[in-house]
Parts: C-alpha cells; structure tokens; sequence
C-alpha cells in the first residue's frame, strides 16, 4: 500500500510540473527572415524658371511702373521714328487714351496755344509744347501759358456772339461797375455735403455779369484786372 501511494505521489509531482511549465509550440525559429522596412527617396518638385523678357526688332526692356497702380512693369520698348510736320505745324504729343501718348502735328495758330491771358485772368504756368526746328528751318520756341482769375474773381464761362469757342471772364464777386448786375451762384454740392467737406465754403455766392447777355466784359490792359464795363 505504501509503494502504491509513493508511486502516485511521484506521478502526481512530474504532472504538476509539466502543466507548469508547458511547451511553446508554432513558434517562428530566431533564424526565420523578417519582412525589412522599404525606404523611398522624396522626389523635389519641379520648379520652371522665371521667363526671362527677350525682345528684338532694335526694341529695349524698358522698367518702369503701371500709370495707375504704380506696380512695376517690364516691356519690350522701341523708340518711334522722329514725327515731322509739314509748314504751318509743330509735332507734339496728345493722349489719345489713360496712360499713353501718342505723337502728332499741331497748328502753329492753335486755339488753345495760349501766349497770353485775356479778359482779367492771370497766368499762372508757362509750358513749353516745342522747341526745335520746323519745317523750312525756322528754329522754333512754342509755349502756352496757363490762365487762372484773380481770388476776388468770379470764373464766368461765356459763349462769344458768333463763335463755338467758350471763353472764361473773370467777374468781381460784388461790386459791379456801369452795365453789370449782380446775380447769385448756387453751389449744388456743398448745399447737399458734410459740414467737413465744404468747411468754409459759402453755398452761395454773389458775382458781377453783363446785363445785357450778348454783351461781354471790357478789360484794361493789364493782367488780372477787374472788369470796368460791358460792350
């Protein structure tokens, strides 16, 4: 009975030990490859370099900035020929649209070249339009002056009798000499505008014209001088 019991009892131990410490099994050898890591190199976008400007035809890059948003700007830019005028004219230049220029002649006795103020205006600039030589070989300076009426004078834009040109007179603002009545000037903007943008400004205004509308002021010979009179 004694030998049954240690023979259990040795069996028992060994069980005991083989569920302690039970065997791994389906596990991969330290020998077995590993799927490694791929690395992949960064590809460096594209980059387009800058169009560079290339003219021909004898023009230039010119620099310059936008007329209108002062942004610098780059072109192809040729010189245009001389302009020549034949007698009786002078080139110039006139702006045919915003931000350009375009060459031209112009008559020597143009309306607008002004070389003297009339009818008690001022001058105030002088700009000089030529200054060269003209047709034929006369070595010419032509100005035209600016004309501005006096700070007691009223701008009075008046159509002369048998003419398209509007002309302006300079009017006093009160006192009216012999021919003359007092009349009123509304100013429309400022009856209607902040006290801030008209400061100052008298929405209505008191100035001199001829009583008879077909009549024009009469000037002294001077510049600047008030009107004495209508005829």
């Amino acid at each position: 009975m004694a030998r049954l019991s240690s023979s259990f009892i040795v069996s028992f131990i060994f069980f005991i030990y083989a569920h302690a410490f039970p065997r791994e099994t389906g596990v991969a050898s330290l020998t077995q490859t590993q799927p490694t890591a791929s690395v992949t190199e960064a590809v460096a976008p594209a980059v387009t370099e800058e169009a560079r400007l290339r003219c021909s035809d004898g023009s230039t890059i010119l620099h310059t900035t936008d007329c209108t948003m002062g942004t610098p700007v780059s072109f192809c830019h040729k010189p245009e020929a001389p302009i020549k005028c034949g007698h009786g004219y002078f080139p110039s230049v006139w702006h045919a649209d915003h931000c350009m220029e375009q060459s031209t002649c112009f008559p020597l006795d143009a309306a607008w070249l002004t070389t003297e103020c009339q009818h008690g205006a001022i001058p105030y600039t002088t700009n000089t339009m030529y200054d060269g030589t003209l047709a034929g070989g006369l070595s010419t300076v032509i100005s035209a002056v600016s004309c501005s009426c006096a700070p007691d004078q009223w701008y009075s834009m008046t159509w002369l009798g048998g003419s398209s040109d509007l002309e302006t007179f300079c009017m006093p603002y009160s006192y009216c000499p012999p021919g003359m009545t007092t009349s009123i000037s509304f100013n429309a903007y400022c009856a209607t505008a902040t006290e801030v943008a008209c400061d100052g400004v008298p929405t209505e205004t008191p100035f001199c014209q001829c009583a008879d509308a077909k009549q024009t002021p009469i000037y002294p010979d001077v510049p600047g001088a008030v009107a004495i009179g209508c005829e």
